[in-house]
């Protein structure tokens, strides 16, 4: 992907309504009758994944999550504020071994010293 990706957690998501974000987390819950699930970064953030499958080429699963798992997903963040969610276009699926709160922490630094994560074009 070209677009800049913000790093993002569940306490940004209103300030970065309708951007490409990435985001790392816990799969808290996974409805794959729905394509939707609830990712833990910093608190629920709701994922919608029917765009992740449709454009899966088996390299991630198909689009499937799995319960207690950690994943960095990247998408786009929903335009109505009374329904904020992520709108899956990547998933990874991350190590076990992760730990969330450096995961926080990174999410942190990359707005309190953006020039160090972000290239000017």
């Amino acid at each position: 992907m070209e677009a800049t990706t913000k790093r993002i957690d569940a306490t940004l998501l209103q300030s970065n309504q309708n951007n490409l974000v990435r985001i790392i987390g816990k799969c808290e819950s996974y409805d794959a009758n729905h394509q939707q699930a609830i990712l833990i970064s910093n608190g629920s953030i709701k994922l919608d994944l029917s765009s992740a499958a449709a454009a899966s080429d088996g390299s991630n699963g198909n689009g499937t999550l799995q319960v207690n798992k950690n994943y960095e997903i990247i998408g786009k963040v929903s335009h109505n504020p009374s329904d904020l969610k992520v709108h899956v276009y990547s998933i990874v699926e991350l190590t076990d071994n992760l730990n969330l709160k450096a995961a926080e922490k990174l999410v942190q630094y990359t707005y309190k010293v953006p020039e160090l994560f972000y290239q000017e074009a």
